[in-house]
């Protein structure tokens, strides 16, 4: 049996990105459930609306990676998750250096979480575009 190296498809990472926007989106949907946010150690949406907006865009922008994964258009949609990826971990970096957050460590430790993981999606999303396209 022939060993192959692990090589990521832009279609897997697509399909990959989508489900954890999926993820993401649906945390956001529930901005209105205060107790699940502070579960979470995190600052509960105000006003909701803006993360349920947020929520519905992930929505969206899934439905476009997972349908589009595969096609032609497959490195548009790569090189917008790469660039929303890294900006939204710029963001939420600078806004928890640069605020006075108040929040516990579990929250901190969370939402440093989600920015490294950004940071990681942005990256291996730079990766699968450098390859040459087929």
């Amino acid at each position: 049996m022939a060993t192959s190296r692990l090589r990521l498809s832009q279609a897997l990472v697509l399909r990959i990105d989508a489900v954890s926007n999926g993820a993401l989106a649906l945390f956001l949907l529930s901005a209105t459930w205060d107790s699940l946010y502070e579960l979470f150690g995190l600052p509960v949406p105000e006003p909701a609306f803006y993360a349920q907006l947020l929520g519905a865009v992930l929505i969206a922008f899934g439905i476009l990676e997972w349908r589009l994964a595969g096609t032609p258009a497959e490195r548009t949609v790569t090189f917008a998750a790469a660039v929303g990826s890294a900006l939204a971990a710029v963001i939420l970096a600078v806004w928890l250096l640069a605020t006075d957050t108040r929040l516990d460590a579990h929250g901190l430790v969370a939402l440093w979480s989600v920015a490294a993981f950004l940071v990681i999606a942005a990256a291996v999303h730079a990766v699968v575009l450098s390859r040459r396209a087929p």
